[in-house]
């Protein structure tokens, strides 16, 4: 017998930094007939096999065939076959593979032969140990005779010898006459591609670690083909610039190309790889956009062979008429058309974008536009696909098309320049939307063509850039068309929040909002998402201005998740309904959760229009002040005043910054500071109701009480409209207060009530949290005896902060108990009850908190807990059959459970 080189019939050794593949090895496992590991070069076929024999070993051999040209003849291919055999250990010495029918060894002169094929077959079925046989590269194998050789022995060989065989496509010998009777296990591309973690774990090995984002982007160049990311972690081992490698890194790489060419395009039909180059300027090739591309009407069926064939290419979607080309093949074939004729390239891009754009898909018909090197049809289709873009929120493909077109072309066309002003600006650039808005202004025509003049009313409308329209013409019609829907909807959105930003008072802002509420719908129903969140937004400034705190909240909560989700958290409309969102939960009396969402948002508005900067920085210092820190709060205020400067701010923005800096700089003594806030609220938004309370508030520290109720009594009456939701509440707390002073308690109460009523709607609770101690006696003597945890009054004593000074005798963890459910409804003997404890003991505990509060009765005993912060929560214990079972009251915790001694 001929003598057969060891390296090919060996199984190869494995890299050290092999990953290894135990689900796939399992697969190999459940072999008992036949296998087929089938996939293009470089996608670790031999690897995974060799694991596979690997870790059969010592249990069951494996017989290596490593397949090339030379075995089309018949006699190297059984000779190589026979001697493979005969290298396993456990084949015995005598055993009829390895020394031949007769004894004297094979005659390969008989090889090819039916009878030859049948005595190794007989061969086999002798051996008492099972023996797997591997055939690798089998597409290497062309002449027909040895093929048959091959198919015979797979349909002849005894159930001992397994055959799995590795090829770059599928062998010409009939498996698929396997698959019905289940004897064939077929491994495939999909299944040989590396998936996220194990192209993480090949990384490692080599001792490259990327983070998160940037393994995305390598995995997305690679799509997991092996060969492809192993020269990816070579050159990394070697590179210091790992962003600057994965910008750069693609199929026309010099090791890479060398590797496609040799390895995988040089074994396809050149009329093949001319179709893939000319269709390989799209990412995604539909049939009908190959046939246009190729100019071959078989276009369809070349690309189903290759995917059948090679696997190179990928079936995509639900209709399976859309292919894809492997990433690094598809880059390396770009570079070379563009190499070999960049006009031709420019023209395929033309006819791309264009039938992208018939078929309605602005992202992709723009991307080619933008690299079409043909101006006037970039101008064609910024046109047509620049709104409905910018609606759903696609301003990074926006920007990419046009910094890919570059600035001369952009600068020269105000079209162009608009939409770079609105596509930098809604992604959170406001920097470059400033210049390109004033690019556009520059270059403004005189007479600008309809469409034009809607794309810039739209952007000077919807604010934060600077003006671009030199002369404002109403919108209605395109060049004598009708505006398409999803410039409507945008042009409608904008006039909302411009008649936001110019209302007078709450009655202008609700025809807004009937608006609104319509375009919501509109814009939920067509998936237009970022539409969708400025409508939100839009629609709790419209909400605020009303006064409306719930529907402020909600619309702001709904704004800040969606931005969350799409990561659009940069946007204008994102951070303006995070500072809403934030101010409702100011209003709600959670400064603590108010002061994280601004603390989060800050860095993301470093480049934000002022307004929305000093937003941010007003609810920052008014959420300091009221977890505590007076002093940082002031100080946060007064910076957030001069970052805003002379710019243009909401009316809600500066009142609300003015409301509380004048509040903090009183109560910290500050007068002349104080003084200069009311008197930059009154330059800024004229008379408004709350600087008609900080005229109050001024009286009362100046010792004119009369005058300071008669100015409230203004204000309640028919005076200015206020611009905050609380404005009027806090009103009604100071008149109040001063008729505590006066000790007018019927009208105080009575004050105190309309507060209430006022607040409840909203859920106000900031107000009766921030009040002076007075008011909260009253509010403790009216509302704190009852069982109220659940209502305005109570979680507003529970959340209130203590008052007056601290006890020198502390409660037992029993007393507190006892003292957190005195608030309640229960008699003693409830409450007893309730406490697994006696009567008398229970009333033991409720003298001994008697004489540490130093009162005389329960109701003193409530207010006193309340005014010192002992009762954090009331709650209702749930009774023990009666009818009051399952009554329980959340208080500060949300429900949380009552502490017991």
């Amino acid at each position: 017998m001929a003598i057969v080189p060891e390296t090919k019939i060996s199984v190869p050794p494995l890299p050290a930094d092999t990953v290894r593949r135990p689900l796939l090895r399992r697969e190999l496992d459940a072999v008992r007939d036949v296998g087929l590991v089938c996939a293009p070069a470089g996608y670790g076929k031999t690897l995974l096999l060799a694991e596979w024999a690997e870790a059969g070993r010592p249990s069951i051999d494996t017989a290596w065939v490593h397949l090339d040209g030379d075995d089309d003849d018949p006699r190297l291919f059984w000779g190589a076959l026979l001697a493979a055999l005969a290298r396993c250990p456990t084949v015995p010495a005598g055993a009829t593979v390895r020394t031949g029918p007769d004894g004297r060894g094979w005659d390969l002169s008989a090889a090819g032969r039916p009878e030859f094929g049948a005595s190794v077959v007989a061969a086999l079925g002798e051996l008492d140990r099972p023996v797997r046989l591997v055939l690798d590269d089998v597409h290497e194998l062309s002449a027909p005779e040895v093929l048959h050789d091959v198919a015979r022995l797979l349909r002849h060989r005894p159930g001992t010898v397994p055959v799995v065989l590795a090829g770059r496509w599928d062998p010409p010998i009939g498996l698929q006459r396997l698959r019905p009777q289940g004897r064939l296990v077929e491994l495939r591309t999909d299944r040989l591609r590396l998936d996220r973690d194990e192209a993480e774990a090949l990384l490692r090995r080599v001792g490259v670690q990327l983070h998160a984002e940037q393994l995305d982007r390598l995995y997305g160049q690679t799509d997991g083909w092996p060969v492809g990311l192993r020269f990816a972690a070579t050159a990394l081992q070697a590179s210091s610039n790992v962003e600057g490698f994965l910008t750069r890194f693609s199929g026309v790489d010099r090791v890479v190309a060398d590797y496609l060419v040799g390895e995988v395009l040089s074994g396809l039909p050149a009329s093949s790889v001319e179709l893939l180059r000319r269709t390989s300027v799209s990412d995604d090739v539909p049939v009908a956009l190959a046939v246009e591309l190729s100019g071959r009407e078989d276009a369809g069926h070349v690309l189903a062979e290759l995917e059948s064939r090679s696997a190179l290419v990928r079936r995509r979607g639900r209709t399976l008429e859309t292919y894809r080309v492997q990433p690094l093949i598809r880059s390396y074939l770009r570079g070379d058309l563009q190499r070999r004729s960049p006009r031709i390239a420019g023209d395929l891009h033309s006819v791309a974008a264009r039938w992208w754009l018939g078929q309605d898909h602005p992202a992709a018909a723009l991307a080619h536009a933008a690299v079409a090197e043909d101006p006037a049809l970039l101008v064609e289709v910024v046109r047509r696909v620049a709104v409905p873009l910018l609606v759903t929120g696609q301003h990074r493909a926006l920007r990419r098309a046009l910094r890919r077109a570059g600035d001369t072309v952009v600068a020269a066309d105000p079209s162009l320049s608009v939409v770079a002003a609105l596509a930098a600006h809604q992604s959170g650039d406001r920097p470059a939307g400033v210049a390109a808005a004033r690019q556009a202004r520059r270059r403004w025509p005189p007479e600008p063509p309809a469409q034009l003049a809607t794309l810039g009313t739209i952007a000077d409308r919807l604010g934060g850039l600077p003006r671009i329209v030199v002369r404002e013409a109403p919108p209605g019609e395109a060049d004598g068309l009708p505006l398409d829907e999803a410039t409507e909807l945008l042009s409608h959105v904008a006039d909302c929040a411009a008649r936001v930003r110019e209302r007078e008072g709450p009655a202008d802002a609700r025809p807004v909002r009937r608006t609104l509420d319509e375009l919501l719908v509109r814009a939920r129903r067509t998936g237009r998402d970022h539409l969708l969140l400025q409508c939100r937004a839009t629609a709790a400034a419209a909400a605020a201005a009303d006064r409306d705190v719930h529907a402020m909240r909600e619309h702001a909560a709904h704004a800040d998740a969606l931005a969350g989700a799409r990561g659009w958290t940069a946007s204008p409309a994102a951070l303006d309904a995070l500072a809403l969102l934030a101010h409702a939960t100011l209003l709600a009396a959670d400064p603590g959760r108010a002061l994280h969402l601004v603390v989060d948002a800050l860095p993301r508005a470093e480049t934000a229009e002022p307004r929305l900067r000093f937003a941010l920085q007003a609810l920052q210092g008014a959420a300091l002040a009221d977890s505590g820190d007076r002093p940082g709060g002031l100080e946060t205020l007064q910076h957030a005043r001069v970052v805003l400067g002379d710019h243009d701010a909401d009316q809600v923005e500066i009142a609300l910054a003015a409301t509380v800096e004048f509040d903090i700089a009183l109560r910290l003594g500050h007068h002349a500071a104080a003084s200069a806030v009311q008197g930059w609220l009154a330059g800024r938004c004229g008379t408004v109701g709350e600087a008609v309370v900080m005229r109050a508030r001024a009286d009362v520290l100046g010792g004119r009480v009369d005058q300071a109720r008669a100015t409230l009594r203004g204000l309640l009456d028919d005076g200015p409209p206020a611009v905050l939701p609380a404005t009027v509440v806090e009103a009604h707390l100071l008149c109040s207060e001063l008729a505590i002073r006066a000790e007018d308690r019927f009208a105080a109460a009575l004050a105190l009530r309309d507060a209430v009523g006022l607040a409840e709607p909203h859920d106000l609770l900031r107000p009766f949290v921030q009040a002076r101690p007075a008011v909260r006696r009253l509010l403790a003597q009216q509302y704190g005896t009852l069982e109220v945890a659940h209502t305005l009054p109570g979680r507003a004593l529970v959340l209130a902060p203590p008052d007056g000074e601290r006890l020198d005798a502390a409660l037992s963890v029993r007393e507190q108990a006892v003292l957190e459910l005195l608030p309640s409804l229960e008699s003693l003997e409830e409450i007893a009850a309730d406490l697994t404890v006696s009567v008398n003991t229970l009333k033991t505990h409720v003298r001994s908190i008697y004489g540490k509060l130093g009162v005389g009765n329960r109701r003193d005993a409530v207010v006193v807990g309340y005014e010192h912060g002992l009762i954090h929560r009331t709650v209702s214990p749930p009774r023990r059959g009666t009818a009051r079972t399952g009554r329980h009251v959340p208080g500060r915790a949300g429900g949380a459970t009552r502490r017991t001694g």
